[in-house]
């Protein structure tokens, strides 16, 4: 009986420990800018923010960002992101003069991809 007991509190030990261990993933959003050939645009301004149609802006949403050589602009959102969130934000993007150039929906803990033809 007390080395059953032992090995019950040694399992759940373990199982404790490797569940506080979670490493939290980055939410992360790409944006690529082509011309209309498809050709990436570096030095172009990248704006995503929240838009509701509303007067009371989410400006904790709101990051920019230039493109590189490659067209990508890279935006990151760890800070806001909170663990166990159903959901986070779908935000809309301006490209330098162009707006609502496009939408893209941030997923937690994940690398998210859109394109963007200007």
């Amino acid at each position: 009986m007390k080395k059953l007991s032992i090995i019950l509190f040694s399992l759940i030990a373990i199982t404790f420990a490797f569940n506080s261990c979670y490493k939290r993933k980055d939410t992360i959003a790409r944006v690529t800018v082509v011309d209309v050939s498809g050709v990436p645009v570096g030095g172009a301004m990248v704006r995503l923010y929240y838009d509701n149609g509303s007067e009371v802006p989410r400006e904790d949403l709101e990051q920019s960002s230039s493109t590189d050589a490659s067209g990508m602009a890279t935006f990151n959102y760890n800070d806001l992101f909170k663990s166990g969130q159903a959901g986070f934000a779908i935000l809309d993007i301006d490209v330098d003069t162009l707006t609502k150039a496009g939408i893209v929906r941030i997923e937690e803990e994940e690398t998210v991809e859109v394109s963007v033809a200007i």
